[in-house]
Parts: C-alpha cells; sequence; structure tokens
C-alpha cells in the first residue's frame, strides 16, 4: 500500500498520544510518522510543532515537545 498520508495537527496530536513518555523528541515523532506519511511529509515536523507551540497546544523544553491539550478531542 502506497504511503499518501499528509502531516497534519490532527495526525501530530494522535503521535503524541501514542508516545510512551510526556515529552518526545522530533526525531522520534519523525520517525513514527515517517512510517505512514508520503515522502516528504515528516520534513514539514518542525515547522508544524513550532506553529503548535505558538498555538499553545504543544510546550517545547529541551529540544523535547509534550502535547499540551488536544484541540481535536
Amino acid at each position: 500500500m502506497a504511503r499518501v498520508k499528509k502531516l497534519t495537527e490532527k495526525f501530530l496530536v494522535a503521535l503524541f498520544k501514542r508516545g510512551k513518555a510526556d515529552y518526545l523528541p522530533p526525531s522520534y515523532l519523525k520517525m513514527e510518522g515517517g512510517k505512514v506519511l508520503a515522502p516528504g511529509e515528516s520534513d514539514k515536523l518542525l515547522n508544524m510543532l513550532a506553529e503548535m507551540a505558538g498555538k499553545g497546544i504543544v510546550e517545547e523544553k529541551n529540544g523535547e515537545y509534550k502535547l499540551l491539550t488536544d484541540p481535536y478531542a
């Protein structure tokens, strides 16, 4: 099956919920997302995390990110 998923905020929120720790490094999110995202989509991860941090959805601490609120719940 071809990987055709696009990186969205909703997809990132789901990845955070699957994570095993409060704070997750971008490398984990990129690796897990890369398993199902279309080629090149995971390259947009850092920009999207910065946007989400600006909206108060995630928090950045020491280069790792924590989900603060789920706007899709």
